[in-house]
């Protein structure tokens, strides 16, 4: 009787392994999917909700989005967010500041990262399918080096149908989690590049400091 439950239990192990490579081996079919279907974009645009909490935060806004290459711009109702590929330009609207810094040294959150942040440096876990039959599926991330890294965990919400990301909860090392939701999802429309740049002639009395 030991002997068959032995051999029951390891034949179940062998099973959830199997099920478990089997799973993770589609969540990098549907990742790779997105990159690729991402990458073919020469533009896109994008509407979200963000939501923020902490232990002393708890916050959440709309906002819209841009990006074409490595540029990118976005507003939410307290800040805009200009970035031409070398220099990120960051506006409060209630201080009426603008905080200048070269890309490479800006550690805040990229709505844009988040749509192909998977290609590099993490390793993921598939969760489940939402809602069966839906083709709309949860993907864990892990840092493949969390001792480099500024995440925790990122859980995503992707539309297979769509090859679009529409949700992602984003934890971070410091405590802080982060919801994005896009609402809107629009591609390839043509964006001037000055979208993309800080016009200070449109902000009277804006106080610029620059940390290049």
């Amino acid at each position: 009787m030991k002997r068959i439950l032995l051999l029951l239990s390891l034949g179940l192990c062998l099973f959830t392994i199997n099920a478990q490579e089997e799973n993770d081996a589609l969540a990098k079919k549907i990742l790779t999917e997105l990159s690729e279907e991402t990458k073919t974009y020469k533009s896109m645009i994008i509407d979200f909700n963000l939501t923020i909490k902490s232990k002393e935060i708890n916050e959440s806004q709309a906002g819209r989005a841009q990006t074409k290459g490595n540029q990118f711009q976005y507003t939410t109702a307290d800040r805009e967010v200009f970035c031409n590929g070398e220099t990120v330009w960051s506006y409060t609207k209630e201080d009426n500041e603008c905080y200048i810094d070269d890309v490479a040294d800006i550690a805040d959150f990229n709505p844009f990262e988040i749509l192909t942040i998977w290609d590099e440096n993490f390793n993921h876990q598939y969760v489940k399918e939402v809602t069966v039959g839906s083709n709309i599926h949860e993907i864990k991330l892990f840092p493949a080096h969390p001792e480099d890294s500024k995440y925790h965990t990122i859980v995503l919400t992707a539309d297979r149908n769509k090859k679009q990301i529409k949700k992602a909860i984003i934890k971070t090392k410091e405590g802080l989690t982060l919801v994005f939701s896009i609402t809107k999802f629009i591609t390839n429309t043509d964006i001037s590049d000055a979208v993309f740049k800080w016009q200070k002639a449109k902000h009277p009395g804006v106080t610029e400091e620059d940390n290049r």
